[in-house]
């Protein structure tokens, strides 16, 4: 699979790199210029805009796209960007990047991967930055929520007309789900899907139900992360990295459908280009746009309870 330098290098064919110069800043906001910035060489601080100023978040290193939400989810003024200066960027319109993201040819491909790149990373950097707004209290772990004992998840044969409502929010044909590679499994009301610390290689698309993710967060013990409706995905981190779960996932009052997507199948997809897997990526990387907002959101939120430095 090309790499995120490969995806960036095709993306530059026919532009022209602009340079920052120092004390330049990335904004989200509706006032700020319509546009989304590929850093392509150089690296940025992310930060989350709070009332007591800008909160560093973490560096971001080229290539990545540094407010694809933006384009995906709308502004959130909460997001602040400072890239060194010199950085490499290529500059792109809003439009411009709503029109690559579901566009099956080369240059939708390379969009598409470094979009779903760029949008998980940003997740995790934010939801790991959560635990450091309260490290100087004594962590207390917590148990995560009992699971309902017995209940399982089970595969279960695809039925195309229990899908309609994922695909009615992502913008995808059912027509297309057997030749995509997924599997459909029912989770019992109150049982886990995903537990943090384990290892996996699945994603799940969310059709039926809801999920209610949840992380320990030292000095606050349980908290709840979000409640996903049908068209989310969850555990998105396992399709990009090999690592280990962040988070507990419950089915959230009632009984779950969800949709497994293999790291062999969603790689397959970036790789082979397929024009079928097309708005199922995009409907994922727009899914995760919404997720990072929320996360941005809470970390402003966490900043401000855990009072000035």
């Amino acid at each position: 699979m090309p790499t995120p330098l490969d995806d960036a290098e095709s993306l530059l064919s026919g532009r022209s790199l602009q340079f920052f110069s120092g004390n330049v800043d990335i904004t989200d906001s509706a006032e700020g210029p319509d546009e989304i910035i590929l850093l392509g060489h150089g690296c940025a601080l992310l930060s989350v805009l709070t009332p007591f100023g800008p909160h560093p978040i973490d560096i971001l290193h080229g290539p990545v796209i540094l407010n694809l939400a933006r384009a995906l989810a709308g502004t959130t003024d909460l997001c602040l960007f400072s890239p060194e200066p010199e950085s490499e960027v290529i500059v792109f319109s809003t439009a411009e990047a709503r029109g690559l993201l579901t566009d099956p040819g080369p240059h939708g491909q390379a969009f598409r991967r470094l979009s779903l790149l760029s949008v998980s990373s940003i997740i995790r950097l934010t939801n790991a930055a959560l635990s450091r707004f309260f490290d100087t209290s004594p962590a207390k772990a917590e148990p995560a929520s009992p699971a309902q004992p017995g209940r399982t998840a089970r595969k279960v044969d695809v039925d195309h007309r229990r899908m309609q409502d994922l695909f009615d929010a992502a913008g995808i044909d059912p027509k297309g789900l057997p030749d995509l590679g997924l599997t459909a499994l029912e989770i019992a009301a109150g049982s886990p899907l995903l537990s943090a610390g384990t290892p996996g290689e699945e994603a799940y698309l969310l059709s039926e139900g809801k999920l209610r993710v949840e992380m320990t967060i030292p000095g606050v013990g349980r908290e709840a992360l979000a409640i996903l409706g049908p068209g989310e995905i969850v555990g998105e981190m396992a399709l990009i990295e090999d690592a280990p779960r962040s988070a507990d996932v419950f089915a959230h009052e009632g009984p779950a459908l969800v949709l497994s997507i293999s790291r062999a199948v969603f790689r397959h997809m970036l790789e082979s280009g397929q024009p079928a897997g097309a708005p199922l990526l995009a409907g994922i990387t727009m899914s995760l746009a919404r997720r990072l907002d929320e996360a941005l959101r809470r970390a402003a939120t966490f900043r401000v309870l855990s009072g000035p430095f």
